[in-house]
């Protein structure tokens, strides 16, 4: 599976980068920069705040030519401006700015003949 090239995507002034870590690695990082605990019977806890989840109401596709005609377009699949993406993106391109970065290389489907890239 390729590895996401994260500055195609305008990625170039992160923090360090950390790529594939084992679950392991990832709660001891976490507990060490106080972004969760353990509770009693040894799972993670992290407290995410007000918006803990993605309303369905909340999901928005550019429209472009190359894939408008194949998208079921209603209240589940909204468009979105491509203008409109693209201040989304100078947004997070902004966040993330001397920032870490975790990456996972993940897919969805457990058959490696068809399951896809994340």
């Amino acid at each position: 599976m390729p590895k996401i090239q994260l500055d195609l995507k305008g990625l170039t002034k992160t923090g360090p980068i950390y790529r594939n870590l084992a679950v392991a690695q990832l709660v001891e990082m976490s507990l060490r920069r106080g972004e969760s605990t353990l509770a009693s019977n040894g799972a993670l806890v992290a407290l995410t705040g007000n918006r803990t989840g993605r309303s369905p109401a909340d999901k928005f596709i550019v429209r472009e030519l190359s894939s408008e005609s194949r998208i079921a377009w209603g209240p589940v699949n909204q468009p979105m401006a491509p203008r409109h993406f693209q201040g989304l993106h100078t947004r997070v391109i902004d966040y993330f700015k001397g920032r870490d970065v975790f990456v996972f290389d993940g897919f969805a489907g457990a058959d490696p003949a068809h399951r896809l890239p994340l």
